[in-house]
């Protein structure tokens, strides 16, 4: 069946599943951005960097840091989470560039890994929970920025 190779939230993310996650993660971005600034005088032009921005972290983070990050001995990989998803909430404040998405969005993969690993289970909850907080406050601040 077709939907039968996307991503479960339920299971636990593998290298192979990072593109995918990753073209989530930048598509979250830049849709909310294109809508705030595409509407208005010079939107196109404004538009474009960002959307540069967007995919360069997103290769960044998914083809680099996340990666990287599953490398390190424990507890490594879920305190890179957690602080991928702590900077997605420190970028809130600069919210149109679409950096909180895909910054947490690194960071609750990373915390979704290390779920097995009784030593790191809080570390990675912690993740994923300020990741998920990350990202539901992105797209309520971009829902009210439209506004």
């Amino acid at each position: 069946m077709y939907g039968s190779e996307l991503v479960s939230l339920s299971a636990k993310p593998t290298e192979s599943d990072l593109p995918k996650i990753a073209g989530v993660a930048a598509l979250l971005a830049a849709v909310p951005t294109a809508l705030g600034t595409l509407g208005q005088e010079g939107g196109l032009r404004q538009y474009l960097p960002i959307l540069a921005l967007i995919v360069l972290v997103t290769i960044g983070v998914f083809a680099w840091g996340v990666p990287s990050a599953l490398d390190l001995d424990e507890p490594g990989p879920s305190v890179v989470g957690l602080a991928l998803s702590g900077l997605g909430v420190v970028t809130l404040v600069l919210f149109f560039t679409g950096l909180p998405v895909v910054l947490a969005a690194g960071g609750i993969v990373l915390g979704r890994t290390q779920l097995d690993i009784p030593e790191d289970r809080r570390i990675a909850l912690a993740a994923i929970r300020v990741g998920a907080a990350a990202i539901v406050l992105y797209l309520f601040v971009s829902v009210v920025d439209l506004l």
